[in-house]
């Protein structure tokens, strides 16, 4: 039963990417009253079809892609003022990049459902203690986390030194609450000016200004409990898989899911050696090792992160802080296409179901972020300027707006032999999915 519900949250995942997809190249395809003969969500045999507003529209027998035909695209098709070839330029490069434009703004609407199910939990993690600070006396350690200074939430080091230099400046304690692995402890500390010893010479910390003595970062509340392991990562390859909790890199204790990371990378360069991981499964302890190189790319895992809700406006801001930062991030990891790297991380049809299906068992916020991550990748992919992708026909509609004439036939060859490639790229990123997925949970 349960693999039957997995199967259908994949269909449902790929059919609403799909459906965005050929919906926009739908919606402006009409809105230039071009005749849309067929919308066809599946290849294959049509199992239900029904005509509406000169539209038939398909559901067919293999429930992956989908296709919209539209008048006047194919060389013989009659030229008629409602089919393709007939529009103006601009309103045909609006219908060719309408499939990707859906997809765009279905990540956008997903990006703000994802803000108000809740945001990575934002802490304050000690990261050093002065020994001879008062931090030090009082027992705080690395690794704790300050979760409130007098009874208020800290979630940035601003907001932890603002509340010290107000203590000091009225010569009280600060109330300090700490996380320390679940445990939740109080403590009492007084900043006081102090001195540590440099170059064998006593000198004051902090510039001679009262002080805690706490070497501190902001981080997100990241377990160390791994949520997604992409197929042909690192990682999996290595033989982590979703569920294992990361007890230690190398010699060192993990405390959150971002200390991973930092371990196992800590220039953002690839590890300079292999490393051995340290981890629990089903309370069995086991050593896997990384190997040299590994990236935060390459590694491929995303942890289970702590969520917590804010009032709406915060939310909307950060909602469209998200929209912004998400989509620069994505563009700037395009780059990582055209290495051997990131050729590894690409995932077919097989890796992506995989991924729907280890995400809907890790929770909702993870099967909207893989969604998500799913219709940003198919609509900016699907731009890109290779015959048989959208991208390749607005290539050719350019070239001919500018006056580099190419006989359609010619064009359609193109885009046949584009297609061939594609499916034989597909097909073999699929095999190369399969044997990951068979090292991932052999």
């Amino acid at each position: 039963m349960h693999t039957v519900l997995l199967i259908l949250v994949v269909v449902i995942v790929l059919g609403l990417v799909i459906f965005v997809h050929e919906a926009g190249h739908l919606l402006f395809a009409k809105l230039a009253r071009v005749d849309v003969l067929d919308f066809a969500l599946g290849f294959g045999p049509s199992l239900v079809s029904a005509e509406w507003r000169g539209t038939r529209y398909h559901i067919c027998a293999f429930p992956i892609g989908g296709f919209v035909r539209i008048a006047g695209m194919e060389p013989d098709d009659p030229l008629t003022e409602n089919s393709f070839r007939a529009k103006h330029p601009l309103l045909r490069f609006l219908i060719l990049a309408g499939g990707s434009l859906g997809n765009i703004v279905l990540a956008v609407v997903l990006i703000f459902v994802l803000s108000f199910i809740g945001f990575p939990k934002s802490v304050v993690l000690v990261r050093g203690v002065v020994t001879e600070g008062p931090a030090a006396e009082m027992d705080i350690r690395a690794g704790d986390i300050i979760e409130k200074v007098d009874g208020q939430r800290i979630t940035d080091s601003q907001s932890l030194a603002d509340r010290i230099r107000e203590a000091s400046a009225q010569n009280r304690p600060v109330t300090i609450t700490l996380d320390r692995r679940g445990e939740i402890l109080t403590r009492e500390v007084v900043p006081r000016i102090f001195t540590v010893e440099e170059d064998g010479e006593q000198v004051p910390y902090n510039e001679g200004r009262p002080s805690l003595g706490v070497m501190n970062m902001q981080v997100n509340k990241i377990t160390p409990l791994t949520a997604l392991v992409t197929s042909n990562s690192v990682a999996a390859l290595s033989g982590i898989k979703p569920g294992d909790r990361i007890i230690a890199v190398g010699e060192n204790e993990v405390l959150l899911g971002t200390d991973v990371y930092f371990l196992i990378d800590p220039e953002g360069e690839g590890s300079l050696e292999p490393v051995e991981v340290t981890l629990e499964r089903d309370e069995e302890r086991l050593t896997v090792t990384v190997p040299e190189g590994t990236t935060l790319a390459s590694l491929g895992i995303i942890f289970h992160m702590e969520l917590e809700k804010l009032p709406v406006k915060e939310t909307v801001v950060r909602a469209l802080r998200n929209v912004f930062y998400t989509t620069i991030a994505f563009v700037y990891q395009l780059r990582l296409l055209a290495t051997a790297e990131g050729a590894k991380m690409v995932s077919g049809p097989l890796g992506i179901a995989e991924l729907i299906s280890q995400s809907f068992s890790a929770g909702p916020y993870y099967l909207i972020m893989i969604t998500m991550v799913i219709t940003l990748n198919l609509g900016v992919l699907n731009l890109f300027p290779i015959p048989a992708l959208d991208g390749g026909h607005i290539l050719f509609l350019f070239l001919n707006t500018i006056g580099i004439r190419i006989d359609k036939r010619k064009e359609a060859l193109a885009h046949k032999v584009g297609f061939v490639i594609l499916i034989s790229l597909i097909l073999l990123i699929t095999f190369r999915d399969a044997l990951g997925l068979s090292r991932l949970w052999g």
